[in-house]
């Protein structure tokens, strides 16, 4: 027989998704569980950043740890990366599929409440944890200050719609300021607008990179050219383990960033976070309750459009975005909206 009290959570998805599941870890370690988490989703070594947080007893991103264990309990998140794992006494445990709803979803719950609600249901009487958790690591960056903007241009080449383009611009006007994330977050490259006139000539054949596509791309609006920053910035793009971003972004002061998982990582952290959003839902990924989290974003009657799937815009597609309105939500965004917003909400002047 397992002890009563043990729950496996099977993770998978982006990093961002994964953290809005930490607060139902939490509720269960204080309602006495023990708590084993195997994640395999879309981030390498994103284990690393659960491997010393005291809510989770063992934290892997392959299954063999989990296999010789009994378990009273198995949450097998959305979009796993892997089989569910049939540890010792799969066939009688308690097995919780919690997969997010596109279409009702979004009226529910955030995503955070996706997951915090099992754990109210099998702890009633703990406290409702809000917070989402990570750990980093202890290294320390002597050019790093409680002064130090964070600039996330990241957002995954996947749903290039949700990246921002004018960190670069945005670092100019910024005293002190560093950057983290991956060469890939600088290439905007997939950023193409196609024409109405290329979209009534070749319908659905744009949606994959087919003869029709290649021909249509010669009269799109192009957002190609790659982020660049100015010299005073702490450049750390590509340098960095996910952990020791973590470091960096708990010693600085506060974060601007894309809705993207390292964005979410600051969140996790503390921070204050200001993301940028345009397609977003916020209140599916960053809902109000998150109170380290202020939002910057337009107001078109179109937004998120990630609640709207007859728009046909929020999709993963490594190609292409089509969406009828340029982007306008995520183009519109000003460095100076930014600028100010920040200055407010943090009484104080950032710029340089």
């Amino acid at each position: 027989m397992p002890n009563q009290k043990t729950v496996l959570v099977h993770l998978g998805s982006g990093m961002g998704n994964m953290l809005m599941a930490t607060p139902m870890m939490e509720m269960l370690s204080k309602g006495g569980y023990q708590v084993d988490l195997c994640l395999q989703g879309e981030t390498p070594k994103v284990d690393s950043l659960f491997k010393r947080w005291s809510h989770v007893r063992v934290v892997a991103s392959d299954q063999a740890p989990f296999l010789d264990q009994c378990y009273a309990i198995y949450i097998y998140g959305f979009e796993v990366g892997g089989e569910p794992i049939h540890f010792k006494n799969f066939d009688d445990a308690i097995v919780l599929h919690p997969m997010w709803d596109w279409q009702k979803g979004f009226g529910l719950h955030s995503e955070i409440e996706l997951y915090s609600n099992l754990a109210k249901f099998i702890v009633p009487d703990v406290d409702i944890v809000t917070q989402t958790s990570c750990v980093a690591s202890e290294r320390v960056f002597d050019d790093i200050t409680e002064d130090t903007c964070v600039l996330i241009p990241g957002g995954g080449m996947q749903v290039i719609i949700r990246k921002w383009a004018k960190y670069g611009e945005l670092a100019k006007h910024i005293k002190n300021v560093a950057v983290v994330g991956l060469p890939a977050d600088l290439d905007h490259s997939n950023r193409l607008i196609f024409p109405d006139w290329c979209k009534k000539l070749f319908g659905k054949t744009l949606h994959y990179q087919g003869k029709a596509w290649h021909i249509a791309r010669y009269f799109a609006e192009r957002h190609d050219e790659e982020i660049s920053f100015p010299k005073h910035v702490k450049n750390y793009i590509g340098k960095l383990s996910l952990e020791d971003t973590a470091a960096l972004i708990k010693q600085a002061g506060y974060v601007i960033g894309n809705d993207c998982g390292v964005t979410h990582m600051a969140v996790a952290l503390g921070k204050p976070v200001f993301p940028v959003l345009g397609p977003t839902s916020r209140r599916k990924v960053f809902p109000k309750f998150l109170s380290n989290v202020s939002i910057i974003s337009e107001n078109f009657d179109c937004q998120p459009c990630q609640e709207n799937s007859n728009l046909g815009v929020w999709r993963e597609d490594k190609s292409q975005c089509f969406c009828p309105y340029f982007i306008r939500c995520m183009e519109d965004v000003s460095v100076e909206k930014v600028l100010n917003h920040v200055c407010v909400k943090l009484n104080r002047d950032i710029r340089l």
